[in-house]
C-alpha cells in the first residue's frame, strides 16, 4: 500500500466544506452531485455525511495517511470531518456523491440499526476503515450498481426540478437508497469479511434488544470472539465498552420518552430495561447531565381553565 504525506486533518491549507456553503437551501440539507468524470481533488473535509457510489472507471481514494484503489460498484460512507480525496490517473472515475445531514433531515435511521449492513455501512466499515485498509467496503455487482444508479438519477430528478413535494420525495428516495445498500451489504459475504459482519450484528443485535437483559458472554457467543477480542473492536468502533453502549442506548431510549406527555419517570426506566430506579437515575445524570425529574421540567405544563400555558 503506498503511503502518502501524512497531512493532519486541522491543517489550515486542507478545504473544509460546510452545509452553509454547499447546499443552495439551507433548509433542506440534501443534494446530489454526480460526475462523469471525477478529476483529482484535494484532501477536504466536510460538516456533513457523503455517500460515494462508484458508477464507473477506476482511481484511488486517499486519508491523510494511506490511499486504497476503488472501483465501479464500490459504495462508502464519508461522515462529518472524515478527510479524504479522489486521485483520477487515467481520468476514467464517475461517480454519484449524495450530501445530506440526517440530523436536520430528521431521517428516522433508528429503524434501519437492526439490520447489519447497516451497522455495517455507517458505523463499522467506516471507524475500521485504516485498520482493515478499506478492504471491507460495499461493492455492488453490475445488476446492483444499475438499480442503485436508477435510485440515485429519481433522486437528483426531484433535487433538480424542485417541483411542489419535492422535499419529501428527495427524503423518499434518499431512505429507499440507504435501505436498498444495507440490504446489499452482506448478500455475499467473503470470508475475510466475516469480522465486519460479526461486528455488524452485534450492534444489530443490541438495537433489538436492548430492552431486555444483556450479558457480555451473550455477545462473545454471538460474535464468536473472546472478551478482549470483542471489546477491543467494540471500543474501535464505539469509542466505548458493549456494556457501556446499551446503557447509554437504554438512557438515549428513556430520554426520548420522557419528551412525550404523560410518561412518568418510572415507566419509561422500565420500558428501557432498567429494574433499579435508583441506578436508572444515576446513569441518567451521568449521561445526560440532569436528572430525569429535572430533564421534565422545562416541558412542564400547568393546565387551567381554558387552556395550556407552559412555564
Amino acid at each position: 500500500m503506498t503511503k502518502v504525506p501524512k497531512i493532519s486533518i486541522i491543517d489550515p491549507l486542507m478545504d473544509h466544506f460546510l452545509a452553509s456553503n454547499c447546499f443552495t437551501d439551507r433548509s433542506f440539507p440534501l443534494t446530489c452531485k454526480r460526475y462523469t468524470q471525477q478529476g483529482n481533488t484535494d484532501l477536504h473535509d466536510h460538516d456533513f455525511y457523503e455517500l460515494a457510489i462508484i458508477l464507473k472507471g477506476r482511481g484511488l481514494h486517499f486519508t491523510a495517511a494511506e490511499k486504497y484503489p476503488i472501483q465501479a460498484g464500490d459504495v462508502f460512507l464519508l461522515r462529518r470531518n472524515m478527510a479524504h480525496g479522489y486521485i483520477d490517473e487515467d481520468e476514467s472515475i464517475a461517480l454519484a456523491n449524495i450530501l445530506f445531514d440526517p440530523r436536520r433531515l430528521r431521517l428516522p435511521l433508528d429503524h434501519l440499526a437492526d439490520v447489519p449492513g447497516y451497522q455495517a455501512l455507517f458505523r463499522v466499515e467506516p471507524s475500521l476503515r485504516q485498520s482493515n485498509r478499506f478492504q471491507h467496503r460495499l461493492h455492488l455487482p453490475p445488476d446492483a450498481l444499475a438499480e442503485a444508479a436508477g435510485m440515485i438519477a429519481r433522486l437528483e430528478n426531484e433535487i433538480t426540478r424542485k417541483a411542489p413535494g419535492y422535499r419529501f420525495s428527495a427524503v423518499v428516495h434518499l431512505m429507499t437508497l440507504i435501505d436498498f445498500l444495507s440490504r446489499r451489504y452482506f448478500k455475499t459475504t467473503p470470508a475475510d469479511k466475516r469480522p465486519l459482519r460479526k461486528m455488524s450484528e452485534i450492534l444489530s443485535y443490541i438495537e433489538a434488544h436492548y430492552q431486555e437483559p444483556i450479558r457480555i458472554d451473550q455477545l462473545t457467543r454471538l460474535a464468536g470472539m473472546s472478551k478482549s477480542s470483542l471489546t477491543r473492536n467494540f471500543q474501535a468502533i464505539m469509542n466505548c465498552s458493549p456494556i457501556d453502549h446499551i446503557i447509554r442506548m437504554r438512557i438515549q431510549r428513556a430520554a426520548e420518552l420522557l419528551r412525550r406527555p404523560g410518561v412518568r419517570i418510572a415507566e419509561a426506566a422500565q420500558e428501557c430495561g432498567f429494574t433499579d430506579s435508583n441506578y436508572f437515575t444515576r446513569q441518567f445524570h451521568k449521561i445526560i447531565g440532569v436528572s430525569p425529574r429535572e430533564y421534565r421540567i422545562p416541558a412542564r405544563h400547568v393546565r387551567t381553565r381554558n387552556h395550556v400555558s407552559i412555564k
